[in-house]
């Protein structure tokens, strides 16, 4: 019987220090997962922080004009870059300090602090065929997103055509005034007898001369 009961409280025992070590080990594991769940809970809270206020979007200009490009994220996150990719080579523009200026005299990058957000804008002056296709991309600090636009370049015929118009249009204007000039001039009584009068004194003096 003695040794039964010993048996029992071995076993007892046994279960005790499993029970311990199994809470213990709850113990450690607690805190990690308070941890990630404080920190969903602050990323959930402030989930503006990684977002875009200006999103670049698609251009579409004739050769020869400007194309700007724009992204913004809130001034809570204002770090951010936004990279070109040209004819003119590739260059990224660091906010919320950054500057590029005067690149082959026609890019420029500069960046804003606004009220509410952190700008950054690209400007191309003097497009040509070359730049078709050129691409921006914006990536924000942390952010997977990373929103991209594209120009678009295109012959501005029409400009031709009105130009082509203008001379047209210039060339029968002229014709249009010397054809009016013409009828007034024959209608004119005042005019008709001015240059009558001079043929007769030009031909009396063709015969005196004669004589």
């Amino acid at each position: 019987m003695e040794e039964r009961g010993k048996g029992e409280m071995w076993k007892k025992r046994r279960v005790f220090h499993i029970c311990l070590l199994l809470f213990a080990v709850l113990q450690i594991t607690a805190p990690s997962s308070a941890q990630t769940t404080t920190a969903i809970t602050t990323s959930a809270s402030n989930p503006a922080a990684l977002s875009y206020r200006t999103r670049p979007a698609d251009i579409t200009v004739a050769v020869g004009q400007t194309a700007v490009f724009r992204c913004g994220v809130p001034k809570a996150s204002p770090n951010f870059t936004f990279t070109f990719y040209g004819s003119h080579g590739n260059y990224s523009l660091t906010c919320p300090m950054g500057h590029v200026e005067g690149i082959a005299q026609v890019l420029n990058g500069s960046c804003l602090m606004k009220t509410e957000e952190s700008l950054a804008v690209w400007t191309l002056k003097g497009t040509s065929f070359s730049d078709n296709g050129t691409q921006v991309v914006c990536q924000q600090s942390k952010n997977p997103d990373a929103p991209a636009a594209v120009l678009h370049v295109y012959d501005n015929s029409a400009s031709f055509v009105t130009l082509i118009g203008c001379v047209i249009g210039g060339f029968f204007g002229i014709l249009l005034v010397f054809g009016l000039l013409y009828i007034v001039l024959r209608r004119s009584e005042t005019l008709q007898k001015w240059f009558k009068g001079k043929e007769t004194e030009d031909d009396i003096t063709t015969i005196v001369t004669k004589e």
